[in-house]
């Protein structure tokens, strides 16, 4: 591999893993805006995780050109592995950069869960705020949490 090819790599790769580790932080910091409901820091944090989004994702783009990848492809991973194979301090930053990577994919978990579980109890509590508007029905609720309508008026059938 060429010296000034490996240089544009190790440039690359490491710019990468910084801009990662910026968004991990990011994450956090956005899991603690959901359980503060703190909107206002979400947004501009919300605004700033998009920004380095895309700077990796530009990043990448650029690095995997250089061996006419296309970050389309399904295994462009291991394309760009091979392209790299024998290169140690390469390899290396690579793992790096994937590992940072499962961090953030762990806290983007994470917070999707935060995010689902928010939705789910303000449908509740909206689901008790119609109810109490109309005393003729019931909302219980199944194993799964989903909403369910029960009319309390009797037929005089069933009376």
């Amino acid at each position: 591999m060429e010296a000034n090819v490996k240089s544009f790599l190790l440039t690359a790769l490491n710019n990468e893993i910084n801009i990662t580790g910026q968004l991990f932080e990011l994450m956090s910091e956005e899991q603690s805006c959901y359980e503060r409901q703190d909107v206002d820091h979400l947004q501009v944090i919300l605004k700033d995780k998009n920004d380095l989004l895309n700077q990796i994702e530009s990043s990448a783009n650029n690095r995997l050109s250089l061996f006419n990848i296309r970050p389309i492809q399904k295994n462009h991973h291991q394309l760009f592995e091979q392209q790299i194979s024998g290169q140690a301090e390469l390899l290396a930053r690579w793992n790096e950069l994937k590992e940072r990577m499962e961090k953030c994919r762990t806290q983007n978990e994470i917070n999707g869960k935060i995010i689902s579980l928010s939705q789910r109890s303000l449908e509740r509590t909206l689901n008790l705020f119609k109810q109490a508007m109309r005393p003729d029905s019931l909302t219980t609720y199944t194993q799964k949490g989903m909403a369910n309508r029960t009319s309390l008026s009797m037929s005089s059938a069933k009376a």
